[in-house]
């Protein structure tokens, strides 16, 4: 891995920490109409997903028995690598945000049929 796409990675494993329990909750709704809140589920099922990919590669990827010449223990020890805690958590809260996501979809098309039904009668 180059240093550059090491140092990516380090940074968005730094924001992952930073925001990790964020991920799990709900959006919060005050004053959004469905329409936004459904695409702000939409984008953050997109980091997620992003996300997901991330952890799994940084899983998955073969780690040296040698330390590549050039770098200290101290960097080494340094970088911060996704776990198979963090990639569970990850999925969790993909599986979470897919059904916010459901219920708004679900809340607007009834708020829809209401509104149509309620023009229909006299």
């Amino acid at each position: 891995m180059s240093r550059k796409h090491s140092s990516v990675s380090n940074t968005d494993y730094a924001t992952y920490r930073q925001i990790m329990d964020e991920l799990l909750r709900p959006i919060v709704a005050t004053d959004l109409d469905g329409d936004t809140l459904r695409r702000l589920y939409e984008s953050k099922l997109v980091y997620l997903e992003n996300l997901r990919v991330k952890a799994f590669r940084s899983i998955n990827a073969p780690q040296p028995l040698v330390q590549p010449p050039g770098s200290s223990s101290a960097q080494a020890a340094g970088e911060a690598h996704f776990t198979r805690d963090d990639y569970a958590l990850i999925l969790e809260a993909i599986s979470t945000s897919r059904a916010h996501l459901k219920q708004v979809v679900l809340l607007a098309i009834s708020e829809n049929l209401s509104r149509r039904k309620s023009r229909l009668q006299p």
